[in-house]
């Protein structure tokens, strides 16, 4: 009998050992799990901030766009006699982020006085840049070509979450990653969120860019 007894309490405990075996395991398995799935949240977290501005950058395409069917003697190479067509603008990252000045002249819904082609494209181009800047961090654009090769406009803006985890120093703590500088190299892929030379953007990490090509 006592042997019994003996036999069925080194039975329990060999049992209770293994319950907290299992216990330990099933939560060092969970542990795993919820770190998946907490990574798995940012990364779907910055996939829709990224589609959000997509989505807001192909907007403003849009509304470019039909400013510039709308005016296109101030297109490059639409009219040979512009010598300097409005829609021809380049200024470099660092300089858009300077506060956007008004046009001198009024051409929108409340305008007084009949605009010059060249008068409505300025002021067309203060609204781009306008939305542009109200719509995305930072936001800044850029238009270049002309109608017999197409005009490329191309939206930049900062994104916070454009980062890599390799890159983080004292100087880069938050590991910002600098977008590539369009080459006549590029594929049609790399063409699509490439920065222009004129952006000038190899010392701003975290800008962005997105390209739209169109022929007027």
């Amino acid at each position: 009998m006592f042997m019994n007894l003996m036999t069925s309490q080194s039975m329990r405990n060999r049992n209770t050992g293994a319950t907290m075996v299992e216990v330990l395991v099933s939560v060092l398995l969970l542990s795993f799990s919820l770190l998946g799935i907490a990574g798995l949240m940012a990364a779907t977290t910055r996939y829709q901030l990224g589609v959000e501005s997509r989505s807001t950058v192909t907007m403003l395409f849009n509304d470019a766009t039909s400013r510039m069917r709308t005016n296109l003697a101030e297109v490059p190479g639409f009219d040979a006699t512009v010598t300097s067509p409005t829609f021809n603008y380049t200024a470099s990252w660092s300089t858009q982020q300077s506060t956007i000045a008004s046009p001198a002249t009024n051409c929108g819904p409340t305008a007084t006085a009949t605009c010059t082609n060249a008068q409505r494209a300025t002021y067309d181009l203060w609204e781009l840049r306008s939305s542009a800047r109200r719509s995305l961090p930072q936001g800044s654009l850029q238009l270049i070509g002309d109608t017999a090769d197409g005009l490329t406009v191309t939206y930049l803006w900062m994104d916070k979450d454009f980062v890599d985890g390799s890159l983080v120093s004292t100087s880069n703590p938050s590991g910002l990653r600098t977008s590539a500088t369009c080459s006549s190299t590029d594929t049609i892929m790399q063409r699509q969120a490439c920065c222009p030379t004129q952006a000038s953007v190899s010392t701003s990490p975290g800008v962005r860019c997105l390209n739209f090509t169109f022929i007027p």
